[in-house]
């Protein structure tokens, strides 16, 4: 199946690149009218193929696999808030989880997170399996935002595939890293506006963009 191969995938990633630790995190995709989502539990690099759950979009009812993550209400007012995109990542990435939770935003201080991410929606600390969170979460996917970032719990990408969820996420957890590292530095400066206006009329920009977003390497 398809969708379980690509998310399997992106669970892996996530493990690999120590955006999760433990049973920690959780992935879904849209599958036609129904919603693939990673199991309550589990790694999700760790998942086999018939302990995945099902969920339809429409009803909100599971319609088949063991019991889902306790995040799946936040994964599916994600994917009904954007019907364009059809791969949900959360993760723990503990650098910008950290920085999320210090009370700072996540600056644009490299080229790739104006091209691939651009802007985060950031929320309060909400608490976590709930209808409030998914519905805040929900809300903050609908202003168009790559990625929503949660004070003390972590963040939430979407993406049109698992590649551009994943590489959403991967490039917070960097662009986070190398904010701490210009913060210690002592002399942090971010992208201006101007700067940031110029990646983002990049025409290479834009094709490296379509290409990632139509599942390339």
């Amino acid at each position: 199946m398809p969708v379980i191969d690509d998310l399997r995938s992106l669970g892996r990633m996530m493990v690999e690149r120590g955006l999760v630790a433990g049973p920690g995190g959780n992935v879904s995709a849209r599958d036609g009218k129904s919603m693939v989502c990673s199991p309550s539990g589990y790694d999700v690099d760790r998942i086999a193929d018939g302990e995945w759950s099902v969920i339809d979009i429409e009803s909100g009812k599971q319609t088949a696999g063991p019991r889902a993550t306790s995040e799946w209400e936040m994964h599916l007012f994600s994917l009904r808030a954007r019907p364009e995109m059809n791969v949900v990542c959360h993760a723990h990435p503990p650098i910008a989880t950290g920085i999320i939770s210090g009370g700072m935003e996540i600056l644009p201080w490299t080229p790739d997170f104006v091209a691939y991410v651009d802007s985060l929606y950031y929320l309060p600390f909400v608490k976590p399996s709930s209808t409030e969170l998914a519905l805040r979460v929900q809300e903050g996917f609908k202003t168009g935002a790559s990625g929503v970032a949660l004070r003390n719990h972590g963040v939430v990408t979407l993406g049109r595939n698992w590649r551009d969820a994943f590489a959403k996420m991967l490039i917070v957890e960097d662009t986070a890293k190398t904010q701490m590292a210009a913060i210690i530095a002592g002399k942090p400066r971010p992208l201006t506006d101007a700067e940031v206006a110029h990646v983002r009329g990049m025409e290479v920009e834009a094709y490296r963009r379509k290409i990632l977003e139509r599942g390339g390497a």
